[in-house]
Parts: structure tokens; C-alpha cells; sequence
């Protein structure tokens, strides 16, 4: 049950990482950052694999109320 709901998760989450990259390419000079394509693809990750986390510990959460 676990296994699937991290699959389910990064399924999920994992389909925004290269909206991610290319969002922060255009806003975050925005805002006077201009980072490079490598650490905007550290800064989707680290985030996408938090998110990843997050999701499945709260589908998990929420099937063992049922």
C-alpha cells in the first residue's frame, strides 16, 4: 500500500519538475535571481521530492481512515 502511494505520488508531483525548471527560468529574474538551468533543476528536485514525501504520507494517511 505504501509502495503504491509513493508511485501514485511521483507520478503526480513528478510530471511538474520540467514546468518547474522553465517557470523559475522566467520569473525568478523577476525577482533579481537569475539562476543558472542546473540550479534551477536543484531547486525543482529537492522541491518535487519533498512534495513527493508530502503527498504520500497524507494518500496513505487518508486510505487508513477509511
Amino acid at each position: 500500500m505504501l509502495k503504491r502511494c509513493f508511485i501514485e505520488s511521483s507520478i503526480d508531483v513528478g510530471t511538474g519538475l520540467i514546468p518547474a525548471v522553465l517557470i523559475q527560468l522566467y520569473i525568478f529574474p523577476v525577482f533579481g535571481l537569475y539562476p543558472t538551468i542546473l540550479d534551477s533543476m536543484g531547486i525543482a528536485l529537492i522541491f518535487t521530492v519533498v512534495s513527493i514525501i508530502r503527498s504520500a504520507f497524507w494518500r496513505n494517511f487518508f486510505r487508513k481512515m477509511k
